[in-house]
C-alpha cells in the first residue's frame, strides 16, 4: 500500500469520526438547553450556551472540510501517480490564510443549513418561549 493510501485511510477514518462528533455536539446541546429551559434560566444563558455549541460545530466542521480537503488531494495525487503523503501541514502552512480568510472559513462553516439549522431552531424556540 502507498503511503498515500495509508495516510487516506487514516484520514477517511478521523472525517467519518468528525461526522460522529458534530452529531454528539448537536445532542450534548439539546440536552443542555433542554436542562436551561426546564430550570427556567434566563434567555441570555440560553442563547450564550447555543452560541457557544454552535461555534464548536462550526470548528469542528472547519476542520472536517481541511480534511476532506486533503482527502481529494490524496486521490488526485494518488491518480496522478504522485506522492504527497505526509505533507499537509506543510502545505497548509504554505497555504494558510490571513485573519480575514480564517474568519470566514469558521463563518461559512456555521452557517452551512446542516450546522445552522438546529442552532436556530434552537434559537427561534428560546425567544419564543420567553415571549409566550
Amino acid at each position: 500500500m502507498s503511503p498515500n493510501q495509508q495516510e487516506w485511510l487514516q484520514l477517511q477514518r478521523v472525517y467519518d469520526q468528525m461526522e460522529a462528533h458534530a452529531l454528539w455536539l448537536k445532542v450534548a446541546c439539546l440536552l443542555s438547553w433542554l436542562t436551561l429551559v426546564f430550570v427556567k434560566e434566563s434567555l441570555v444563558m440560553q442563547l450564550g450556551t447555543l452560541l457557544i455549541f454552535w461555534w464548536l460545530e462550526a470548528s469542528w466542521r472547519l476542520q472536517q472540510r481541511r480534511a476532506g480537503e486533503r482527502l481529494q488531494a490524496l486521490e488526485q495525487a494518488t491518480a496522478a501517480g504522485q506522492d504527497i503523503a505526509c505533507t499537509w501541514q506543510s502545505q497548509w502552512q504554505q497555504q494558510r490564510p490571513a485573519l480575514p480568510g480564517l474568519l470566514t472559513g469558521y463563518l461559512l462553516a456555521a452557517l452551512k443549513p446542516t450546522v445552522a439549522v438546529v442552532y436556530l431552531a434552537l434559537l427561534v424556540a428560546s425567544f419564543i418561549r420567553v415571549w409566550y
